[in-house]
């Protein structure tokens, strides 16, 4: 077996990348630490000066419960280090939430944003679908909030991207 320079360097890098804390969920004096981020990609390029990195290629980002899958993934971070912002492209791109004593909660679409604060907040664009068991809500832009389990869903320019939502009562 023939080892690769340029994967040990990008295992290095990815090994960087995993140690970043994340600013979602801490408090003020740092009590309560976040579960790390673990990237795994075929490649990625990391920019720590800019706090930028970019991965390519079966591209997965976990953190506690939360897991984002897709084609092509940037990650930018602040001065500290700390997750701020996620972008990804896929085919299509992934979200999933493991939710206490409920379904997950799991999303696609071609193109996702994902905000640690501000409030913390996922966006499916180019038509997406957040559902969560048997709910579902689909539309040319789906916004999420997990903290507050609101979701904003707007329509597309024609007939054929109105939103669509399907809410199942609860069965005991």
């Amino acid at each position: 077996m023939r080892l690769h320079p340029e994967r040990l360097w990008i295992g290095a890098l990815l090994a960087l990348v995993v140690a970043v804390p994340v600013a979602h969920g801490q408090d003020g004096d740092g009590a309560s630490a976040p579960p790390p981020v673990e990237l795994v990609a075929d490649r990625a390029e990391v920019d720590e000066a800019e706090g930028i990195s970019v991965y390519r290629g079966d591209v997965v980002l976990t953190r506690g419960a939360l897991r984002i899958t897709g084609d092509v993934m940037r990650v930018f971070s602040n001065g500290a280090g700390e997750l701020e912002q996620v972008t990804v492209d896929g085919t299509p791109a992934t979200y999933r939430e493991t939710v206490a004593d409920a379904a997950p909660r799991r999303a696609e679409a071609p193109r996702m944003e994902y905000f640690v604060a501000g409030p913390e907040r996922l966006i499916l664009k180019q038509g997406g679908r957040l559902w969560q068991g048997d709910n579902t809500v689909t539309g040319r832009t789906v916004t999420h909030y997990p903290e507050t389990a609101r979701t904003v869903a707007e329509s597309g320019a024609d007939d054929d991207e109105r939103v669509n939502v399907s809410v199942n009562p609860a069965t005991d």
